[in-house]
Protein backbone atom coordinates (compact mmCIF):
# COMPACT_ATOMS: atom_id res chain seq x y z
CA UNK A 1 0.00 0.00 0.00
CA UNK A 2 1.05 3.74 -1.17
CA UNK A 3 2.37 5.78 2.08
CA UNK A 4 -0.29 8.45 1.11
CA UNK A 5 -3.09 5.72 0.70
CA UNK A 6 -2.30 4.26 3.69
CA UNK A 7 -1.86 7.48 5.65
CA UNK A 8 -5.71 8.25 4.05
CA UNK A 9 -7.40 5.37 5.01
CA UNK A 10 -5.66 5.74 8.39
CA UNK A 11 -7.42 9.59 8.57
CA UNK A 12 -10.63 7.72 7.30
CA UNK A 13 -10.50 5.22 9.87
CA UNK A 14 -9.84 8.16 12.44
CA UNK A 15 -12.39 10.23 11.74
CA UNK A 16 -15.13 7.25 11.37
CA UNK A 17 -14.19 6.17 15.04
CA UNK A 18 -14.77 10.01 16.45
CA UNK A 19 -18.30 9.65 14.67
CA UNK A 20 -18.58 6.22 16.46
CA UNK A 21 -17.34 7.40 19.49
CA UNK A 22 -20.28 10.80 19.41
CA UNK A 23 -22.55 8.22 18.82
CA UNK A 24 -21.67 6.22 21.59
CA UNK A 25 -21.71 9.12 23.90
CA UNK A 26 -25.42 10.14 22.60
CA UNK A 27 -26.96 6.01 23.12
CA UNK A 28 -24.89 6.51 26.85
CA UNK A 29 -27.39 9.59 27.40
CA UNK A 30 -30.38 8.12 25.82
CA UNK A 31 -30.04 4.93 27.41
CA UNK A 32 -29.39 6.77 30.85
CA UNK A 33 -32.64 8.93 29.96
CA UNK A 34 -34.34 6.20 29.84
CA UNK A 35 -33.30 4.03 32.55
CA UNK A 36 -33.84 7.61 34.49
CA UNK A 37 -37.75 7.77 33.11
CA UNK A 38 -38.14 4.15 34.69
CA UNK A 39 -37.10 5.11 37.83
CA UNK A 40 -39.32 7.93 38.52
CA UNK A 41 -42.52 6.61 36.67
CA UNK A 42 -43.70 4.22 39.17
CA UNK A 43 -43.70 6.53 42.13
CA UNK A 44 -45.83 9.36 39.92
CA UNK A 45 -48.32 6.57 40.01
CA UNK A 46 -47.68 6.15 43.76
CA UNK A 47 -48.42 10.19 44.43
CA UNK A 48 -51.21 9.95 41.54
CA UNK A 49 -49.90 12.46 39.45
CA UNK A 50 -50.50 9.35 36.35
CA UNK A 51 -52.85 6.92 36.04
CA UNK A 52 -52.00 3.25 36.30
CA UNK A 53 -52.16 1.69 32.51
CA UNK A 54 -51.15 5.61 31.56
CA UNK A 55 -47.80 4.50 33.66
CA UNK A 56 -47.56 0.56 32.59
CA UNK A 57 -48.16 1.75 28.75
CA UNK A 58 -45.17 4.34 28.49
CA UNK A 59 -43.01 2.04 30.76
CA UNK A 60 -43.46 -0.73 28.26
CA UNK A 61 -42.51 2.08 25.64
CA UNK A 62 -39.79 3.32 27.41
CA UNK A 63 -38.32 -0.59 27.74
CA UNK A 64 -38.54 -0.74 23.81
CA UNK A 65 -37.02 2.62 23.57
CA UNK A 66 -34.18 1.32 26.11
CA UNK A 67 -33.77 -2.09 24.71
CA UNK A 68 -33.39 -1.07 20.96
CA UNK A 69 -30.92 1.69 22.41
CA UNK A 70 -28.92 -1.36 23.82
CA UNK A 71 -28.76 -2.99 21.09
CA UNK A 72 -27.87 -0.41 18.77
CA UNK A 73 -24.97 0.52 21.61
CA UNK A 74 -23.91 -3.08 21.36
CA UNK A 75 -23.87 -3.22 17.52
CA UNK A 76 -21.87 -0.04 17.63
CA UNK A 77 -19.53 -1.22 19.79
CA UNK A 78 -18.83 -4.26 17.57
CA UNK A 79 -17.94 -1.71 14.39
CA UNK A 80 -15.87 0.60 16.69
CA UNK A 81 -14.02 -2.79 18.04
CA UNK A 82 -13.55 -3.88 14.09
CA UNK A 83 -12.34 -0.03 13.25
CA UNK A 84 -9.99 0.25 16.08
CA UNK A 85 -8.28 -3.36 15.25
CA UNK A 86 -8.26 -2.04 11.57
CA UNK A 87 -6.35 1.04 12.53
CA UNK A 88 -4.11 -0.73 15.03
CA UNK A 89 -3.47 -3.10 12.26
CA UNK A 90 -2.23 0.02 9.61
CA UNK A 91 -0.44 1.78 12.43
CA UNK A 92 1.66 -1.30 12.62
CA UNK A 93 2.19 -1.44 8.95
CA UNK A 94 3.20 1.98 8.62
CA UNK A 95 6.05 1.36 11.66
CA UNK A 96 6.82 -1.39 9.57
CA UNK A 97 7.61 0.30 6.49
CA UNK A 98 9.18 3.08 8.62
CA UNK A 99 12.04 0.61 10.03
CA UNK A 100 12.28 -1.12 6.53
CA UNK A 101 12.88 2.76 5.45
CA UNK A 102 15.48 3.38 7.68
CA UNK A 103 17.04 0.10 7.56
CA UNK A 104 17.44 0.83 4.01
CA UNK A 105 19.40 3.87 4.63
CA UNK A 106 21.18 2.64 7.53
CA UNK A 107 22.96 0.01 4.95
CA UNK A 108 23.20 2.25 2.55
CA UNK A 109 24.71 4.31 5.44
CA UNK A 110 27.25 1.41 5.75
CA UNK A 111 28.24 0.76 2.37
CA UNK A 112 29.18 4.76 1.68
CA UNK A 113 31.23 5.43 5.09
CA UNK A 114 31.82 1.71 7.03
CA UNK A 115 30.20 0.14 10.10
CA UNK A 116 30.35 1.31 13.29
CA UNK A 117 29.01 -0.22 17.02
CA UNK A 118 25.92 2.32 16.97
CA UNK A 119 25.19 1.19 13.54
CA UNK A 120 25.50 -1.96 13.57
CA UNK A 121 23.43 -1.87 17.02
CA UNK A 122 20.48 0.43 15.11
CA UNK A 123 20.54 -2.50 12.31
CA UNK A 124 20.11 -5.71 14.58
CA UNK A 125 16.95 -3.53 16.48
CA UNK A 126 15.74 -2.48 13.38
CA UNK A 127 15.72 -5.92 11.97
CA UNK A 128 14.05 -7.86 14.95
CA UNK A 129 11.21 -5.04 15.05
CA UNK A 130 10.29 -5.63 11.43
CA UNK A 131 11.05 -9.54 12.08
CA UNK A 132 8.50 -9.05 15.01
CA UNK A 133 5.77 -7.29 13.35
Amino acid sequence: MVMSQLQQTMATLRLSLVEIQNKEKQLDSMISQFRTQLRRLPRQVVYGKTPLDTSLSAMGEIEERLSDALATRRRLLTIKKAATDELAALESVKQVDEARQSLSKLKRQILVSGEDEETATEIRRLEQFIAQH
